[in-house]
């Protein structure tokens, strides 16, 4: 029985959700941080590691891999390292025991983690442009969004079980070590995805007859497209503002540390209440879709995130552990609003036979996202919660304007 090419997606979109939530940068990567002796500016760094890096490196891939017409190879290139990478994760920690230097070994990890998935989500973009029409994008994208929803609860649900009935970092050894094996069934998607080879762009040869290399040339038409496109422009205006929230949020798990007494298995609990935020938002998203597109997603997000810091903030001064842990499902809401419209967003505005471009850019503009966790790590040890939480609500506020400003035309209606 041949599989469709969205079915080959929809695979790989659960079984990365799986993965995510093994390694989760809200809840289980700052927790294994602070259980190894690390605090708020070491959650931080690996912050900046798993979300920031990828997107300063985007930039240099596009420009490597945007004229070559097949993208599928490198696409599994750059998931199969990060097999690796979760492997060797699990592996080192094992040998190393309950001793501080499980940190570096997370950081250097993670880092190769996070490098080969910006390589590998590069051609993930433009594949997902090729394979899906402009007629099914808007079905598409929420579709993919209940298959990871389905996968993040069960590993959710997985990762309770195991931070709860082993010692550290034993759990945490389950978890890398799952987290490479679903990974590695992931690529079972792509593996039957047939896609169809676009042209090749390159820029018209140079006045001695050699062509710029890729990276260079890539580079070079940054300004121009950012001057011609609007819509690029507002929709990098708005992820930046709202990157203070977005990169914020593994803190609420940072405040939870230092208010209440932590257990493992409570923070199996956070990841399981997160995805239910997130499966939960996916049929308001869907609905809001159908009446105003991506845009009015991604305008959600950015008003979950004003209202999580300051409830947070108030939860923790005020609620038992059980009620403050009712803040992920916000927090579950506004990450899945944020995977769904940004990607979505950026699909449609970019042009077809530019879209890994696109992406790169996009990736490499996004200094804020890229910068701010490490800001925030320290901010928040030398100033304190509420001053940078308060900030990164007001941030989230002003983000609304560029958002309101993406226009993208009625193709984003469901269909």
């Amino acid at each position: 029985m041949k599989i469709s090419n969205r079915h080959a997606l929809y695979w790989h979109s659960f079984f990365l959700a799986v993965t995510t939530s093994f390694t989760e940068v809200n809840t289980v990567m700052p927790a294994l941080i602070l259980e190894a002796g690390g605090g708020e500016r070491a959650v931080g760094a690996l912050t900046a590691i798993m979300i920031g890096l990828p997107l300063v490196a985007q930039l240099v891939f596009a420009g490597f891999l945007h004229e070559r017409p097949r993208k599928k190879p490198y696409l599994l290139l750059g998931i199969n390292v990060r097999v690796l990478a979760l492997a060797v994760a699990a592996v080192s920690i094992a040998a190393i025991g309950t001793d501080r230097s499980i940190i570096p070994v997370v950081f250097f990890t993670m880092a190769v983690f996070a490098l080969s998935g910006a390589f590998a989500g590069v051609s993930y973009a433009e594949m997902m442009g090729k394979v899906v029409d402009q007629a099914h994008r808007g079905r598409f994208f929420v579709n993919r969004q209940v298959a990871s929803g389905a996968g993040l609860f069960i590993s959710a649900a997985a990762t309770r079980l195991f931070l709860g009935a082993t010692a550290f970092p034993q759990g945490y050894i389950l978890l890398f070590a799952m987290a490479a094996g679903f990974l590695l069934v992931a690529t079972g998607g792509f593996w039957v995805l047939r896609e169809p080879v676009g042209p090749i762009v390159t820029e018209a040869k140079s006045g001695e007859g050699v062509r710029p290399s890729g990276i260079l040339s890539a580079l070079r038409q940054v300004p121009g497209i950012l001057r011609a496109d609007a819509n690029m422009r507002a929709l990098i205006a708005a992820v930046n503002l709202g990157a203070l929230g977005f990169t914020a949020i593994p803190l609420i798990t940072a405040l939870a540390h230092r208010s209440y007494e932590l257990q493992p298995a409570t923070v199996g609990w956070f990841v399981l209440l997160q995805v239910a935020g997130m499966l939960a938002a996916n049929v308001l998203w869907s609905r809001l879709i159908k009446r105003g597109g991506f845009r009015v997603v991604l305008r959600a997000e950015l008003l979950l995130l004003a209202s999580l810091f300051p409830l947070s903030l108030l939860a923790a001064n005020l609620v038992p552990l059980g009620v403050y842990a009712v803040l992920y499902v916000v927090a579950g809401a506004a990450i899945s609003a944020h995977k769904l419209g940004v990607d979505a967003i950026l699909v449609q505005i970019s042009p077809d036979n530019r879209r890994s471009l696109y992406a790169g850019i996009f990736g490499a503009a996004n200094l804020g996202t890229a910068l701010m966790p490490l800001a925030t790590g320290f901010l928040t040890r030398g100033l304190g919660f509420v001053p940078v939480f308060a900030t990164a609500a007001l941030f989230s506020l002003v983000a609304l304007v560029p958002a309101s400003r993406i226009w993208c035309g009625e193709w984003y209606k469901v269909s």
